[in-house]
């Protein structure tokens, strides 16, 4: 899953999804700091409260989403370290792919009204909701910092499907970034929140909480996509699309033929986008080396994976990556980038 993926799924997903308890913590904090009105007297009516003052109001609202930035930028690299430090196979972070994208269905279709998934969707433990709720009556000027970082505690389920997209980059920088990326997208609502609370509610339970159900329902899609191509598997969800809107299909380039020393060579550009040619054909039965090319090369396709054959390797910006594939065995063998984005095929043919 792409972080521009994972940022539109902050943007329009979860910010909606977790504010209903993280935005009224937020909102509270504000309202506790505006100014009561005052009376002139016993028995005299109370004189309108002064005009909030928006500067004072970008105080812990700013305070609160730095806190729950920092919060999940560490959760972040903690995940991904631990993912790392475990050593995940492709399959396994490919089923948590499918497992994190599930579960977006089933947020999606919780948002869309379907009360039957209802028992299925994650939710915060009671305990772990009222310790941060409690935290949101502290009257010091650390409170909203305070309650930022605590909201690491009452995940919402979206939050809690880019947790395991974090566990299952394996890195803790691409763990940090995909939580940093995600909070970043939902800051635009919780900063809404933080000024208007009763009004950006209002807009939530409504058509904001259509266009968050397509936004998570189309999440979900991608990411169980990225699982299947990180697994090998000859059926994906992009293949299903490409049939439905007629789209192009690679189209097979046969490979140079057998050198004089019994070795077919075989070249793979890894570019930004793409891997060129996305498919291949070369001969079965015969010793096989494959070079793969970069050439000021950024992004995912610097990783690659090839399941079939065992191959997990990671490239260098710009240079020749020369790998033995043995002896390859008559069919189709998939290869992916790290994050099952873009992705080609290597077919042997007897």
């Amino acid at each position: 899953m792409s972080l521009w993926a994972v940022l539109l799924t902050g943007l329009f997903a979860g910010g909606a999804s977790c504010a209903a308890v993280q935005g009224g913590l937020l909102a509270g904090t504000v309202a506790r700091r505006q100014p009561e009105p005052a009376t002139v007297g016993p028995g005299q009516p109370r004189l309108p409260a002064a005009s909030p003052d928006r500067k004072n109001d970008a105080v812990p609202v700013g305070a609160f989403l730095a806190g729950k930035l920092a919060a999940n930028v560490l959760l972040g690299a903690a995940l991904g370290l631990a993912g790392s430090a475990v050593q995940f196979s492709p399959s396994v972070r490919a089923f948590m792919q499918i497992v994190a994208g599930t579960l977006m269905l089933l947020l999606a279709l919780n948002l869309f009204g379907v009360t039957a998934v209802r028992g299925l969707v994650p939710s915060t433990p009671p305990a772990w909701a009222r310790l941060v709720r409690r935290s949101g009556r502290w009257g010091n000027a650390f409170a909203p910092a305070l309650l930022g970082v605590a909201t690491v505690l009452i995940p919402c389920g979206v939050t809690l499907s880019m947790m395991l997209l974090a566990v299952a980059s394996g890195s803790a920088v691409a763990g940090a970034a995909i939580m940093a990326t995600f909070v970043i997208g939902t800051m635009p609502l919780f900063a809404a929140i933080g000024y208007a609370a009763r009004r950006s509610t209002t807009l939530m339970r409504g058509r904001l909480g259509l266009l968050t159900g397509a936004a998570v329902l189309v999440a979900g899609l991608v990411s169980i996509n990225a699982g299947l191509v990180l697994n090998g598997s000859a059926f994906t969800l992009s293949d299903v699309w490409r049939n439905v809107t007629g789209g192009a299909t690679p189209t097979p380039v046969a490979a140079a033929p057998v050198a004089a020393d019994g070795v077919q060579r075989i070249l793979i550009e890894a570019r930004n986008s793409s891997y060129s040619p996305a498919a291949l054909t070369v001969r079965a039965g015969v010793p096989t080396e494959l070079t793969l090319r970069t050439n000021n090369t950024l992004g995912c396709t610097r990783y690659i994976i090839m399941e079939s054959l065992g191959v997990e390797q990671s490239l260098p910006a710009t240079g020749d990556t020369r790998i033995d594939l043995g002896t390859l065995e008559p069919g189709v063998h998939r290869y992916t980038c790290g994050m099952g984005m873009y992705r080609g095929l290597i077919e042997a043919v007897a």
